[in-house]
C-alpha cells in the first residue's frame, strides 16, 4: 500500500424523479446519511470538492471532484452510497477515476 498513488475521482450527476417524487422526511433522512458517509470519507483522507452546477456546459446538473488516498477506500465509499441510494436510485451519475501522475509535468 506504500506505493499507492492518490486516486481521483470526478462525479457528474443529476437528480432523478425519485428525487422529485420523495417526501420531504425522505429526503432529510437521505441527507443526513449522506453527510455521514462523507464525514466518515473526510475522516479517512477523502479530499472533497465541490458540488459544481455544471448545467450549462453538459447534460449533467452537478460534478464534484474528490482526492482519495486508496482505491479501497473510495470502493468502501461508493458502496455505502449505492446502499443508501444515492447512486441511480436518487441520482443518475457518470464517474470517472484516474490515478495520480508520477510526473510533475505531462507534454
Amino acid at each position: 500500500m506504500g506505493n499507492e498513488r492518490e486516486l481521483g475521482f470526478v462525479a457528474f450527476w443529476k437528480a432523478t424523479d425519485s428525487w422529485f417524487n420523495a417526501g420531504e422526511g425522505e429526503k432529510a433522512d437521505f441527507m443526513q446519511k449522506l453527510e455521514r458517509i462523507f464525514d466518515k470519507a473526510r475522516a479517512r483522507g477523502v479530499v472533497m470538492h465541490g458540488p459544481y452546477d455544471c448545467s450549462w456546459s453538459s447534460q449533467w446538473r452537478y460534478f464534484s471532484f474528490w482526492q482519495c488516498p486508496s482505491l479501497d477506500i473510495l470502493e468502501e465509499t461508493m458502496a455505502e452510497l449505492v446502499e443508501i441510494g444515492d447512486i441511480n436510485l436518487y441520482n443518475a451519475q457518470h464517474h470517472y477515476v484516474g490515478r495520480k501522475t508520477a510526473e510533475a509535468l505531462l507534454q
